[in-house]
């Protein structure tokens, strides 16, 4: 009997801001779907507008045989025992073995966030030989995990259009976050190291940091030490470059 082959696609979004989680998310489909998605605009999230990517988002996840998205926090991402880059793999460890549960992919496209696939495959050994238990309550299926073929890519976001569906799944729900933070907590800018008003809210909180503000970021840690906003480097040099 024929059988689909099926591939699936892991992105992640919001890695460089100093405010709110990482998102990872991972979609699994067939090439019918896929070209179906191309058809609609699919693609890497950064390239399309918010109104597009959340008009997409709900079509991938009505429309993917699976679909699964996953936060690494702040307070996860400021907890040393693990760096960023162990995160990430744990993460997309859990994004595939939650994929597997519904459907198995041949094959999986990852966006690389390592420097070389040799350290992404280095990386994945050593987590899958360590006791995660202690950082994430799903148990993974280590042996399924290889069922699947995984790719890593540096920009496969751009190259693959079910890792560019990943991608809005990922952003869309980092897009989300923020609505709420902003209700919650006022108005933080666009949360990217670079923007002012962002700069301004993570040093209004200096001494009491919000648990929405990556403690562990170089921009908190400038900030915190300083009594007066004006003394911030990056304000004073766009301050310069203004006159």
């Amino acid at each position: 009997m024929y059988q689909r082959m099926l591939i699936s696609g892991i992105d992640d979004a919001t890695k460089c801001p100093c405010i709110g989680s990482i998102f990872v998310a991972g979609v699994v489909a067939d090439q019918k779907i896929i070209a179906r998605w191309k058809k609609l605009g699919v693609k890497d999230s950064k390239l399309l507008t918010r109104k597009k990517r959340d008009e997409l988002a709900q079509i991938i996840q009505e429309t993917a045989h699976a679909a699964a998205i996953h936060e690494i926090e702040p307070h996860m991402i400021d907890n040393k025992q693990l760096n960023l880059n162990e995160w990430e793999m744990l993460i997309a460890l859990r994004i595939l073995h939650d994929l597997q549960e519904i459907a198995v992919p041949q094959y999986a496209y990852i966006d690389n966030w390592e420097t070389s696939p040799i350290l992404f495959w280095e990386r994945l050994r050593s987590m899958l030989s360590r006791d995660i238990s202690q950082y994430i309550s799903t148990t993974i299926n280590r042996e399924r995990i290889y069922h699947t073929q995984l790719i890593p890519e540096h920009q496969a976001d751009e190259k693959y259009v079910v890792v560019g569906a990943a991608s809005i799944l990922a952003k869309s729900f980092s897009d989300a976050q923020y609505d709420r933070y902003r209700k919650q907590y006022g108005d933080f800018g666009s949360g990217n190291p670079g923007d002012p008003a962002t700069r301004h809210f993570v040093w209004k909180y200096r001494h009491n940091p919000l648990p929405i503000i990556r403690t562990s970021w170089h921009t908190y840690k400038v900030l915190s030490q300083l009594d007066r906003f004006e003394d911030d480097p990056l304000y004073k040099r766009k301050k310069k470059l203004a006159q």
